[in-house]
C-alpha cells in the first residue's frame, strides 16, 4: 500500500507529493509498525485504525 504524510498525519497516497510503501507483511508486523509510528511520530492507536482501514478496502 502507498502512503504519504500530510501535516502531522499518515493518510493514503492522493497522487500528489512524496509518499511511501508498506507491503501486507510489513503491516501486520508489530515491530515495523511500532517503528513507523515513532518515526513519524504518530498517535499509536491511530495509526493502527488506519491500516487496518486500508487493509479491509485494499
Amino acid at each position: 500500500m502507498r502512503l504519504k504524510m500530510a501535516d502531522k498525519d499518515i493518510i493514503a497516497y492522493d497522487g500528489s507529493g512524496r509518499s511511501f510503501y508498506l507491503c501486507d507483511v510489513c503491516s501486520k508486523n508489530q515491530k515495523k509498525i511500532k517503528g513507523l509510528i515513532k518515526r513519524f511520530k504518530q498517535d499509536e492507536e491511530r495509526f493502527v485504525k488506519l491500516l487496518e482501514e486500508l487493509i479491509k478496502n485494499g
